[in-house]
């Protein structure tokens, strides 16, 4: 099941990747020493912003949000006892009991010393946003660019028996299992297929747009692309209404308020209304990134901005999108061997100017992850930071990106995991591994397949059925 709408693979050497397979209540501004800044940051859960619902305030240095508004956000149930100035804080198995103006909480049981006490206000209990979203195994993090505390729940579909089930980075069930494959959540929903169908899933496990597209793709820019059983194609919002109904040969997803379009053999941009921004001239495009997309021109690639101005010209013959500031590209060099001249592809990097970060010279290269990216020089696996300096290098017959500081590597057929020095912090035991995303990798070991965490250990499995092939099921 695919989950997000690609245009088409652009270049043959993007990465070195391993094959594998609440509603929320609102509360009035607190007063005070604990008002919020003037600022106003707010709070979004998985991409979903809870600035309409609530605010969070802050009390030297730590961060706070009212019981109910957190605890629906995460999809937990809170509750505040007065009598005994308890609070509790329910998702799954996770249980977190918490007093007002006390530094020790229990998790499951489990004392633990806090940073930050609750406090009430007005009344109303608010909970240390930190604690509580790592304690449920979340994520937190500061964006400043947008004044937003980002929370990433880092639920993981887990897929058994015909059922999807989401986990969090314990391996614990928190949202009940779902007839259908589910996808992770994108937007606040998950893609959810039941047999042939497509519908999505809200994190309470709810169905939230029913099941009855014969496509569907994850929610980008506050918009799917879906495909009626009729054949149409639209654009959906979240609740399900169809937003656009663009009348072009192919539609892709969103991407910074833009989506590529094809008309016949040509592509463009529209907007978000359905407006073509940018004519269907081009012979490929990229989504953007950084504010730009690479187009083909008469064979070659360059980059468009958002208004289709054409800012690094059109003359290399693969590039990738931009990727942590650098795009990876290559050129044509000439030599002359036994007095005939050839060319040969280079890989190097360009910024957002177009100018060389680093030179083309390595006869492959992948995208920047983690701020490394791989490349192959004199035959050489090696791996460089964003000045071109090489970090390490490694003679593993098969390297991945780095995701979370860690990436897959093969070694006499079994795959393990490197940390950003080159060091084996995972022994290749496994028959597969993907990369690390929120905590956890998928892999396969033996009879078995399922998440992994950081340690190596499994923290959901099961039985490994290993896939029929087309051949030998038409038999």
């Amino acid at each position: 099941m695919f989950h997000s709408r690609s245009i088409q693979q652009r270049i043959a050497k993007t990465a070195l990747a391993v094959a594998i397979g609440a509603q929320a209540l609102a509360f009035a501004a607190a007063p005070g020493a604990y008002a919020a800044p003037a600022a106003k940051p707010y709070v979004s859960v998985d991409g979903t912003s809870q600035q309409s619902l609530w605010a969070p305030v802050t009390k030297n240095g730590a961060t706070y949000g009212p019981l109910a508004g957190v605890s629906a956000a995460l999809g937990a149930a809170g509750k505040y006892d007065a009598k005994t100035n308890t609070i509790s804080i329910k998702k799954g198995n996770r249980l977190i009991i918490l007093q007002p103006e006390s530094k020790t909480a229990k998790v499951n049981g489990v004392k633990s010393a806090i940073v930050a006490a609750p406090v009430l206000i007005g009344g109303v209990p608010y909970v240390p946003l930190r604690f509580v979203a790592e304690s449920l195994g979340a994520s937190l993090s500061w964006n400043a660019a947008a004044g937003a505390y980002e929370v990433n729940t880092r639920l993981h579909p887990f897929t058994k028996e015909g059922y999807t089930s989401f986990v969090n980075v314990y391996g614990e069930s928190v949202i009940g299992a779902t007839y259908g494959t589910a996808s992770a959540f994108s937007g606040g929903l998950s893609l959810l297929q039941q047999g042939d169908a497509f519908g999505y899933e809200d994190r309470g496990g709810k169905i939230a747009i029913p099941v009855q597209y014969s496509s569907a793709y994850d929610f980008s820019d506050g918009l799917a692309l879906v495909t009626s059983k009729d054949g149409t194609q639209n654009y959906i919002d979240k609740s399900g209404k169809v937003v656009l109904s663009p009348a072009y040969d192919e539609l892709f997803d969103f991407s910074e308020g833009l989506a590529a379009v094809r008309s016949g053999e040509s592509f463009g941009y529209i907007d978000t209304t359905g407006k073509l921004v940018i004519p269907a001239q081009y012979e490929d495009a990229f989504y953007f990134s950084g504010g730009l997309a690479a187009v083909q021109i008469d064979g070659n690639y360059g980059f468009i901005d958002k208004t289709g101005k054409l800012v690094i010209p059109a003359k290399y013959q693969s590039v990738s999108d931009f990727k942590e500031g650098l795009a990876l590209v290559s050129t044509l060099v000439s030599t002359e061997a036994d007095g005939v001249e050839q060319s040969t592809g280079v890989f190097g990097y360009l910024n957002a100017k177009g100018e060389w970060a680093i030179p083309a010279q390595y006869e492959e290269g992948y995208s920047f992850s983690n701020g490394l990216a791989a490349v192959v020089k004199d035959g050489v696996v090696q791996f460089i930071d964003k000045t071109g300096k090489t970090v390490f290098e490694t003679d593993y017959d098969d390297v991945g990106d780095f995701s979370e500081g860690l990436a897959a590597f093969e070694q006499d057929g079994k795959y393990g995991y490197i940390d950003k020095k080159g060091a084996v912090v995972i022994e290749p035991t496994f028959d597969q591994a993907d990369s690390f995303k929120d905590g956890l990798a998928h892999a396969i070991k033996g009879d078995w397949e399922g998440l992994i965490n950081a340690k190596g250990a499994f923290v959901a499995k099961k039985a490994y059925v290993a896939p029929v092939e087309e051949e030998a099921a038409a038999k």
